[in-house]
């Protein structure tokens, strides 16, 4: 992914944290390359910030990985389609928070109060308890904080 800019890992690194709107459009752009995979079939992408390319135009490039090299991504076994999305939501959830600290595991606190509903509910400790990549998308997308609170007390809703 050279060619096509710094890795989110080089960016945050040499650049420092994304905040803003740089940070938001990260997330959307993630979650929305995600959701489209998982439409297609696609699971278990394995997202980090070595996964993640910034573009020299503003673009996010994704490349992903996947395979069965017996890693459960912590959340036990191999599972079907549902949990390898499970695990490719929660690897977006730190994706961001990394984004936004420049920390694997860092404070949410540095999120906007959307983004970090968002990924608070997808680092749940139950994989069966996180939204899908599309519910993501589509309270990032929702254009004020009412609307976001009231679509993830909605998605918990339905999940629960």
């Amino acid at each position: 992914m050279g060619d096509q800019g710094a890795t989110l890992a080089e960016f945050v690194r040499t650049g420092g944290p994304l905040s803003g709107q740089a940070l938001h459009r990260l997330a959307v752009s993630c979650v929305a390359a995600m959701a489209k995979l998982h439409a297609h079939g696609t699971a278990g992408l394995r997202l980090s910030p070595e996964s993640v390319a910034l573009g020299t135009r503003g673009q996010v490039l994704i490349g992903w990985r996947t395979g069965d090299d017996g890693d459960d991504g912590g959340d036990g076994g191999d599972g079907g389609d549902d949990l390898r999305e499970a695990r490719d939501v929660r690897d977006w959830a730190d994706l961001v928070v990394f984004a936004a600290t420049g920390a694997e595991h860092g404070d949410t606190a540095a999120l906007t109060p959307a983004l970090r509903i968002a990924v608070e509910r997808c680092r749940h400790p139950d994989p069966a308890s996180r939204p899908k990549s599309v519910d993501v998308l589509r309270v990032l997308l929702s254009r004020t904080m009412s609307a976001a609170v009231a679509s993830v007390d909605g998605l918990l809703r339905t999940a629960g």
